[in-house]
């Protein structure tokens, strides 16, 4: 696969969990369905299912990408405390 179709691969999923997420923070999870999502992508269903094989891995994806916001934040929260016992406190 060439360097570019790659590039547009990614960020065509990238924009499948980013719209899933935005949609099932809006109207909740029973809202994201393949056409729903197709639509608001600009693509086809047969598009998402090559990205995705159900929707459950698109569920899977939109945590995944939640965890490591919160993993993130997290670890900035530590960094940020001067001491084992503020670090606890941030963290919480």
């Amino acid at each position: 696969m060439s360097e570019r179709k790659d590039r547009e691969r990614r960020e065509r999923e990238r924009r499948i969990v980013a719209t899933a997420r935005e949609l099932a923070e809006r109207e909740g999870w029973s809202a994201v369905t393949t056409r729903r999502l197709a639509e608001l992508i600009d693509h086809s269903q047969p598009v998402l299912y090559s990205h995705f094989p159900n929707m459950a891995a698109v569920a899977d994806a939109v945590a995944i990408e939640g965890f490591a916001e919160l993993a993130a934040a997290l670890r900035r929260a530590r960094r940020r405390a001067g001491d084992a016992h503020a670090a606890l406190l941030a963290v919480a």
